[in-house]
């Protein structure tokens, strides 16, 4: 609000500056003509002074039209005394009005030059922000994929060990198939005559010594499987971890925008309330401003960095079978 008032205030001492011009060059038409005036009536007094000096000295009687001009040139000089007063006071007041719009008009100099300097400094705020951002944006980036392709791996590990499970749980429904029939015939052969169990009996214990074979390779299948299911549940622990920060790096991301949005909306607010400059400051600013150019790559870069965004986060929400 202060900012608004004090470039009205600017805006109508800019107004006033043709006409402190006239009242300037009037001042300095009338002091020319006021000098002259006074010169030519003094130079006619001192001539009138010196003709009744030397009449009065010689003793000559004035005659009655020399004696009413002479009153005529002594109204009129006192007329001209009073026009010189009036003239004088006048001089006076111009010259108390030309000095107070000079001391106006250097205090809005100084309040032009004081909001060019803030303006300065925001634009280089600005480029350090925008600068920042970039740097935050590109270090966000570079850890994002970083964090994907580190989701790929233990995606492709996590795949690598379920195929894993599946062969082990295969061998070991094979071995407990191998056990359940080595018992059904060792049952079998039990029940039979003594003759075939004595020719049966190395076959027996052959198969028994399988069964027990397959029943330490079914432990050694489910230590495994314990294993390789801990080790699913740490990489599904990580899995989550690395979201979480992929979206606090969105976050961040989000944050930044907004900031440098928000900075934007000031700097332009803020061109906006100044006046009209003359050309030079005009080119400068211009200058200063990025070009059209320069606005829409990064308008697309801005608008690219979303879609990449979502790309990476559609890459990253990769379904993990439990």
């Amino acid at each position: 609000m202060k900012l608004a008032e004090c470039l009205d205030a600017l805006q109508e001492r800019f107004d006033n500056s043709h006409e402190l011009e006239a009242c300037r060059l009037r001042y300095r038409d009338l002091k020319i003509r006021y000098d002259e005036a006074v010169s030519e009536f003094q130079d006619r007094i001192s001539t009138l002074e010196a003709q009744l000096a030397a009449a009065c000295s010689f003793g000559v009687i004035v005659p009655p039209d020399t004696a009413r001009r002479i009153a005529d040139l002594e109204s009129r000089l006192t007329k001209s005394q009073i026009d010189l007063q009036v003239a004088r006071k006048r001089q006076s007041a111009l010259t108390s009005e030309l000095r107070e719009s000079v001391t106006s008009h250097k205090a809005a100099q100084a309040e032009v030059t004081r909001l060019e300097a803030a303006i300065k400094r925001k634009n280089c705020r600005l480029r350090t922000l925008n600068d920042n951002y970039e740097r935050r944006l590109r270090v966000a980036d570079t850890t994002i994929a970083t964090h994907t392709a580190e989701l790929g791996r233990l995606q492709d590990r996590v795949l690598t060990l379920d195929r894993y499970l599946q062969n082990a749980s295969q061998r070991a429904q094979v071995a407990i198939s191998q056990r359940d029939q080595a018992r059904a015939a060792h049952i079998a052969t039990r029940e039979g005559s003594g003759l075939s169990c004595s020719r049966t009996i190395p076959r027996l214990e052959k198969r028994i010594n399988q069964v027990e074979r397959s029943q330490k390779s079914r432990q050694d299948l489910e230590s495994a499987l314990a294993k390789l299911q801990q080790e699913k549940d740490d990489l599904a622990v990580q899995r989550d971890e690395l979201l979480g920060q992929l979206g606090e790096r969105f976050m961040e991301i989000t944050d930044l925008r907004a900031e440098r949005d928000q900075g934007q909306e000031k700097l332009s607010s803020i061109a906006s309330l100044l006046p009209s400059a003359p050309g030079h400051k005009r080119a400068r600013s211009e200058s200063e401003s990025p070009t059209p150019s320069a606005r829409a790559s990064k308008a697309a870069r801005s608008t690219s960095s979303p879609s990449s965004s979502q790309r990476s986060r559609s890459r990253s929400r990769i379904y993990i079978p439990d």
